[in-house]
């Protein structure tokens, strides 16, 4: 560092810069706490500025080539990635491999990991990785424009800037409460200040850049010549100088609190997170609830699904939740409300709820307790891919794992433990009113009239009792037939109760459901006022259309509702005709229940599941029923299957509803993860692009220079540029044409005469020696190119050893003023 601070002609740029840097990299920080919410971001911050800014500020000060400087920027993030961002392999000595194997892969893929979380991410994993990089890479660019001086200068403010975004584009789209100022409003104040500070950051750089090189170039003037003077700065000047910088932080400030309003005009805020979830794994899947049914047939409904080891009071196990209704199947609705996203907390070792995935289960679909709870702590074989493939939704109380878009998800032997959750309390729900129909009652003429008959205000409770009537006037069937198939559920419902085989057709759908209600709606007529309950059964199926078929009724009284499909625990529902399990869960205990809320309340469970004991007794129009009613035994009967054009299969809707889809919807999640892709790769070749485009700024200033004589001098930098460049040592302290009879180059002799003439002849050069001067360096270049191998003319493209030069050159020039100065005083 004391090469550089001994620069009094550039030492105050340099200062200047790095300090503009690090207000950035503080704004930066600042932008990123919400995304993560935890101090480390200030170590992170930290570290990254010394990887990037410090390699380049102590390879220009021991003169290292371009090269070194990266490998100096690489082993840094080596050494400093697993203490400062993947804190959690300390723990462990043999997971520091790993974590450096983190650090190392989250340079590309770190992003996805980072979107596809819960905010705040915390220190889980490898989250602080990106930030660390974008720090590193963006401060090493910055720095190396900065130290490169010249035309190439200011666009250091472009990563200065690019810094402080990782937080508004990694972050959450609330944008907390707006703002009014007056009779302005200003909508995300917290993102308006940070660009106006980052503005601010930035014009006070350039402007504070513009007054030092002034000021150096004043200098320089007076150090060459003892005539010239410089007065100073009048007072007016100076005021209009203060006056304009003070004019465009307000201008920046203006602009960021009006566009603030403009901008909300498109839309509410979109960021990244919005757009990256398992979405497309998701929707591929078949409604849980259209394959209810095949749980119940042959070896399935005694295969096991899970074993289950929790405290009493965990009465329920979750497996998915569908809360979206298309007349043809239940499934996961595809409002943002609903995003899976990571959980970047984990449940302990030791929590209390052990799963064990059986052989009859597979799929993405994850049996949980409750997903406001930490994620699973997953043990065996699979468990980090487990963990990292883990995603929950708060809102929908479910969880999937997606280890990939073809995965399979759990499979037999898949093992975790979870902390039960705290259940919300639904007891509200019965004294809560309902509202208008949240369905479309003309779609639903058979149920609405049997509920208009139920004659029931529309309440929480009533919707309660109604679910409760639809239970007890059902009779549970699983099959359209009594085969080998049927054979174990029947058996096992024979064993409990005399029960009596009706077959009755699968699916959920508008005409099913339509169907169910029609058998109701018509019994209660028949039998008329005062029919005793059992004369009220008729309506046949089982959890798949009867829950269904509740959600629809508390629809109907206006309140939100969805459907679970998981396993009772212990005693709940011990009564029903799907038992509980007690720790080994089967097919057989596969049930779906129905859920309604008020407004934002709590969810409140609706077991609709029909009841097994009395079998429907078949009225007919006009029949006066007896005094004491025997039940008819229903002969069996093959039901034929119904046409495929009226099936309820969900994966014949789900086809329709997939072709319905526009392609980008396909498209865009692959097109997003290629661009992101791309631009992080983007980033870490940046600091190879840097000097290329540095260097042909400098180039390009250097032939557009208005005066000639100046374009003229310009060329010989530029040749002496090259040769530098490609590693041909050029003497210093001499002339022109003493440094090009050194070289033994005709081309150099030809142009150091030319340009030697121009500067020391009394009339100026004309614009043909301009043109001349500039041809004879474009032919010279390309000989040094051709006469050199192709690995030197790489690294000549890549290396800053001439932008270096001109450093020290400065310094040098710095270092002769000062003596001189010193010898004049004394």
């Amino acid at each position: 560092m004391r090469r550089l601070r001994s620069l009094p002609d550039g030492s105050g740029q340099l200062w200047w810069g790095l300090g503009a840097i690090v207000v950035s990299v503080a704004l930066a920080a600042w932008a990123a706490w919400p995304v993560y919410d935890t101090s480390r971001v200030a170590l992170v911050a930290g570290a990254g500025l010394l990887i990037g800014a410090g390699s380049v500020v102590l390879g220009a000060a021991l003169g290292w080539r371009w090269w070194t400087m990266s490998l100096a920027a690489a082993g840094a993030y080596l050494v400093l990635v697993v203490p400062v961002a993947v804190p959690g392999a300390l723990t462990d000595p043999s997971r520091a491999i790993r974590g450096l194997i983190d650090g190392l892969a989250g340079i590309v893929l770190g992003w996805k990991q980072l979107l596809t979380l819960t905010l705040p991410v915390g220190e889980y994993q490898a989250v602080l990785v990106p930030f660390l990089v974008t720090i590193a890479v963006g401060t090493l660019v910055a720095t190396a424009l900065v130290i490169a001086g010249g035309r190439a200068a200011p666009f250091a403010v472009v990563p200065m800037l690019g810094m402080t975004f990782f937080g508004a584009i990694f972050g959450s789209s609330e944008t907390g409460p707006a703002v009014e100022v007056g009779l302005l409003r200003i909508p995300a104040p917290g993102y308006v200040l940070l660009g106006v500070l980052a503005l601010t950051v930035a014009i006070a750089w350039l402007l504070g850049r513009t007054r030092l090189t002034r000021a150096r170039a004043v200098w320089a003037a007076r150090e060459r010549t003892s005539t010239v003077r410089q007065q100073a700065e009048s007072r007016g000047a100076t005021a209009r100088r203060y006056a304009l910088s003070a004019g465009l932080l307000v201008v920046a400030l203006g602009a960021g609190l009006a566009a603030a309003p403009v901008a909300t005009v498109f839309g509410s805020r979109e960021v990244l997170r919005d757009d990256v979830d398992p979405w497309l794994v998701i929707q591929q899947q078949p409604s849980p609830l259209a394959a209810y049914r095949a749980s119940f047939a042959g070896e399935a409904f005694e295969r096991e699904l899970f074993t289950v080891d929790a405290p009493a009071e965990v009465d329920r196990v979750r497996i998915a939740t569908l809360d979206a209704f298309d007349g043809q199947t239940f499934r996961v609705g595809t409002g943002d409300e609903n995003r899976f996203t990571r959980v970047p907390r984990a449940a302990s070792a030791e929590a209390p709820v052990q799963i064990t995935i059986g052989e009859g289960y597979s799929g993405v679909w994850v049996p949980i307790i409750s997903a406001d709870a930490p994620a699973p702590a997953f043990t065996g074989s699979r468990a980090d891919v487990l963990a990292d493939a883990f995603y929950s939704s708060p809102v929908l109380d479910s969880a999937v794992v997606v280890p990939d878009r073809t995965a399979v998800g759990l499979q037999s032997g898949d093992s975790f433990r979870l902390e039960a959750g705290a259940r919300p309390d639904g007891g509200a729900f019965a004294t809560a009113s309902g509202g208008d129909a949240r369905l479309d009652t003309s779609r639903y003429p058979v149920l609405d009239a049997w509920i208009e008959l139920q004659d029931l205000p529309r309440t929480g409770a009533s919707v309660v009792e109604l679910v409760e009537r639809l239970r007890s006037r059902g009779y549970l069937s699983h099959a359209s037939r009594d085969d080998a198939a049927a054979a174990d559920w029947i058996g096992a419902l024979t064993a409990r109760a005399d029960y009596t085989f009706i077959p009755v057709r699968s699916g959920h759908s508008t005409t099913r459901i339509e169907e169910l209600f029609t058998s109701l709606l018509d019994q209660e007529r028949r039998a008329g006022e005062g029919a005793g309950p059992e004369m009220l059964v008729a309506a046949v199926g089982d959890d798949e259309q009867f829950a269904a078929a509740a959600a629809l009724i508390a629809r109907h009284q206006g309140f939100d509702s969805r459907v679970v499909v998981g396993v009772r625990l212990g005693s709940t529902g011990a009564d029903l005709a799907v038992e509980p399990c007690e720790s080994v869960c089967t097919g057989a205990h596969l049930t779906a229940w129905a859920e309604a809320r008020a407004g934002d309340g709590a969810w409140t469970v609706l077991d609709a599941t029909p009841q097994f004991e009395t079998a429907p007794t078949l009225i007919h129009e006009g029949e006066e029923l007896p005094e004491h009613p025997t039940l008819t035994e229903q002969p069996a009967s093959q039901v034929l299957e119904p046409p495929s054009a009226q099936n309820d299969d969900a994966a014949g809707s789900r086809s329709d509803e997939a072709d319905d889809q526009p392609w980008t919807d396909a498209l865009l999640p692959i097109i997003l993860t290629v661009l992101l892709s791309a631009a992080t790769v983007g980033l870490l070749l940046l600091p190879f692009l840097v000097f290329p485009i540095a260097k042909s700024v400098r180039r390009r200033g250097r032939r557009r220079a208005p005066d000639p004589e100046v374009a003229m001098v310009g060329a010989w930098d530029e040749l002496i540029d090259t040769y530098v460049d490609h590693g041909v040592e050029v003497p210093r302290g001499l002339t022109r044409t003493e440094i090009a009879d050194a070289l033994d180059s005709p081309g150099a002799l030809l142009l150091a005469d030319i340009v030697d003439r121009a500067v020391f002849s009394e009339h100026p050069p004309a614009h043909e020696s301009r043109v001349d001067s500039w041809r004879l360096l474009d032919d010279e270049r390309r000989e040094i190119v051709r006469a050199t191998r192709f690995r030197t003319r790489v690294r000549a493209v890549l290396t800053p050893a001439s932008l270096i030069q001109h450093i020290r050159a400065g310094e040098l020039l710095s270092r002769t003023a000062g003596r001189i100065r010193r010898k004049g005083t004394s």
